[in-house]
């Protein structure tokens, strides 16, 4: 799953309905034998195993027989919290993020605002940050300065924006238009791990944005963990030029 997440990451976006195509092939048989309940005698890696793999095929797969599920479950979850999985809701939230419309995205922030555990409201707090449609991430964006996530979480937000493809771009804008207030709000440590979301601009032009921007800055994060970072971002955008188009090649040679 993590290397369908780097796949998703580092491959033209004209390929990801290939990608999504390969990622249902792999994974749908499995969760097809899992099924979505939880059978007697299941041991609780096997309940582990079937919520992530629901997530990654209503997620990265796009599956939408997965995401017509994971709503009807969903709502039956609403009124009856124990007809589902503790293992599969947060994998039904992720795939409703994903797949959501502006009324799912007031539903989750406002599930957020109410939550009344902490668990609970990570779940929908996070999941804010799994839309697909740009003006609903750029509110989550928002969120991030405005006093609306505690500065403790808002940098993890960031972090989670700054590795979808879908938010990148706009997170990316966002960090260098607020990094002073970011750096002036946002815990060290916290600010640091925000950092770490820039090896999710996986493409040449970004990662020459983002070199330019720390260059001229000169940010220091303390010790290599900026070093590092950039690393592990020029490694992705390196695969990206040497396997990108072998890579659409393989993926579409099926379809």
């Amino acid at each position: 799953i993590e290397s369908f997440h780097l796949l998703h990451r580092i491959v033209e976006p004209s390929h990801r309905p290939a990608l999504e195509a390969f990622v249902r092939d792999r994974i749908a048989p499995v969760v097809a034998e899992l099924g979505w309940m939880p059978r007697a005698g299941e041991d609780e890696l096997r309940r582990q195993l079937r919520g992530e793999l629901l997530r990654a095929l209503g997620t990265i797969g796009n599956d939408r027989a997965a995401q017509t599920k994971a709503a009807e479950l969903y709502a039956a979850s609403t009124k009856n919290p124990a007809s589902v999985d503790p293992n599969v809701l947060p994998a039904l939230i992720a795939i409703l993020a994903h797949s959501g419309d502006e009324t799912r995205y007031r539903e989750f922030a406002e599930r957020f605002r109410a939550a009344t555990t902490p668990q609970e409201e990570r779940r929908y707090l996070y999941a804010l940050a799994a839309f697909k449609p740009v003006d609903l991430l750029a509110r989550t964006l928002a969120k991030t300065i405005n006093g609306e996530f505690r500065t403790q979480d808002a940098p993890f937000m960031v972090r989670l924006l700054l590795m979808s493809v879908y938010g990148r771009e706009a997170a990316w804008t966002c960090v260098k238009t607020n990094w002073d207030t970011m750096d002036r709000l946002y815990p060290k440590q916290g600010l640091r791990r925000m950092c770490e979301g820039v090896i999710g601009l996986a493409t040449p032009a970004l990662e020459r944005d983002v070199l330019k921007f720390f260059r001229e800055r000169k940010i220091d994060l303390g010790g290599k963990t900026l070093a590092q970072y950039l690393e592990q971002l020029r490694i992705a955008v390196a695969f990206r030029e040497r396997a990108g188009k072998a890579l659409g090649r393989y993926l579409n040679a099926g379809r």
